[in-house]
């Protein structure tokens, strides 16, 4: 089961509604259902209270009515921030708004806006993904060590074991915050891309380990899949819709 806006129609007053969403963003950030790899450097709300959302709503039941959040909470072209709190409910009369931002956002990057952010981000996103790869790696040749199987013990498999457990680890620099100063730093993957091809290469296979070659800035900001949640919520808002949240 995944987490999906729903288009809806509230039929409740607007402090009510709002409550609602407090209660229910809070709700959604206690039950885990998000991704802790790209949010959870960030604050949690605190808990609320609040009436349920599902009650004060009508859900449209139409073709289209429902779109997965993914495609836009995990896009790297807004901020972790920004993207953190879309996980909620939104009334008729705030989404416009909202998805005028994000746009204008979205456009702003792809014109080259706010590099010094997006490349801290893209050192983060990517370093941490090395980071875990490789820790995956370095256990298996850590327990190659005391192996006494054929392939553990050939000669080349050897050199290539000592290889990985003599070279530092990659680490991943702290996730930059919206707002802040950003210093960016790189990390060279190359060695450790080798060095798994290597081990991949002379080992059974459930053994191997795919430590992947991270994309380019380029590559990285080349992403397109928010678009068309950007228009479903456009249409949505258009018609009179909000969204509701449910996962």
């Amino acid at each position: 089961m995944g987490v999906d806006w729903y288009r809806m129609r509230p039929r409740c007053d607007g402090d009510t509604f709002r409550a609602a969403v407090r209660a229910q963003r809070a709700a959604f950030v206690a039950s885990r259902c998000w991704f802790p790899d790209e949010f959870g450097h960030l604050d949690a709300p605190e808990p609320a209270d609040g009436p349920d959302i599902t009650a004060l709503v009508d859900v449209d039941t139409g073709p289209g009515n429902a779109h997965r959040v993914n495609a836009l909470v995990l896009t790297p072209l807004l901020p972790a921030e920004w993207r953190f709190t879309m996980y909620r409910s939104f009334h008729p009369d705030e989404l416009p708004p909202h998805v005028r931002r994000w746009r204008t956002h979205m456009n702003e990057v792809r014109n080259g806006g706010h590099r010094p952010y997006l490349r801290a981000w893209h050192t983060y996103s990517t370093g941490r993904r090395l980071a875990d790869e490789w820790s995956s790696l370095r256990q298996r040749a850590s327990d190659a060590v005391a192996r006494t199987n054929a392939w553990a013990v050939r000669p080349e498999l050897v050199d290539v074991r000592e290889h990985i457990l003599s070279l530092p680890p990659p680490t991943a620099s702290p996730a930059p915050r919206w707002g802040d100063e950003c210093q960016p730093t790189t990390i060279d993957a190359a060695p450790y891309v080798r060095l798994a091809r290597d081990w991949n290469r002379h080992v059974p296979a459930n053994q191997k380990v795919h430590v992947t070659q991270p994309p380019s800035f380029i590559d990285f900001l080349n992403d397109a899949s928010p678009d068309e949640t950007l228009n479903w919520m456009e249409e949505a808002a258009e018609e009179g819709h909000g969204l509701l949240l449910n996962w």
